[in-house]
């Protein structure tokens, strides 16, 4: 996964130093949790609220379709209550409060219904995630309370590294606003636990945004 990052920025940079572009900011509320199993059987979860903000930028590609490429931070969490134990975070756990904090570069499509200065758009493609930190609150069976880092490493804890789908609608200004509303879902389960819970992180949010004047590199 480092190394599909590390390639990702490269070739975000390459692209940006070769094409014109319209380079961007954007930031926005956003609601985040997860779909949590544990052996299959389905746990009940709920939405955290947060935040997220980066850059972007427009690349001309083919017709209607551009290239949006995006570096981003974002504020993510979930909330579940068991039925059933899991580790992580740990076996007598009654329930699990997190809230993590990542760095996320997105590789979009975007696609124009019309060719009119104001228009709608539709964005998809894949996210690519790292996180860098987060925390977690859960309390124990024998009534115990813990509040604790969250351990990321690729044995018996939660993984850094994962892979989302990314869908944005929206509508963009001739002066370059933009506001569009997301969905991303993670492909992969956020536990390196073998024996482990499946949770992949989910998100629903609003953006707003504004490209600045287009940049002809030579």
């Amino acid at each position: 996964m480092k190394k599909i990052t590390i390639f990702s920025v490269a070739l975000l940079w390459s692209l940006i130093s070769a094409a014109q572009v319209e380079l961007g900011v954007f930031a926005g509320p956003h609601a985040s949790s997860a779909v949590y199993a544990i052996k299959n059987a389905k746990q009940s979860t709920d939405f955290k609220f947060g935040f997220h903000a980066g850059v972007d930028c427009k690349i001309p590609f083919e017709n209607k379709l551009t290239f949006v490429p995006a570096l981003s931070y974002k504020m993510m969490g979930y909330k579940v209550v068991f039925d059933r134990p899991s580790f992580p975070p740990d076996l007598l756990a009654k329930d699990d409060d997190t809230r993590f904090h990542e760095i996320d570069i997105d590789l979009l499509l975007q696609y124009d219904f019309g060719k009119k200065p104001d228009h709608f758009f539709l964005r998809s493609g894949p996210s690519f995630n790292f996180i860098l930190f987060g925390k977690e609150n859960y309390n124990l069976m024998t009534g115990e309370s813990v509040e604790r880092n969250m351990k990321f490493s690729v044995l018996n804890s939660y993984g850094r590294y994962n892979v989302g789908i990314v869908a944005q609608f929206g509508f963009e200004t001739s002066t370059g606003f933009t506001i569009h509303g997301d969905y991303v879902q993670q492909l992969f389960t956020m536990s390196n636990e073998d024996e482990g819970p499946s949770i992949r992180n989910r998100l629903v949010g609003v953006t707003f945004g504004k490209f600045l004047k287009a940049k002809k590199n030579h």
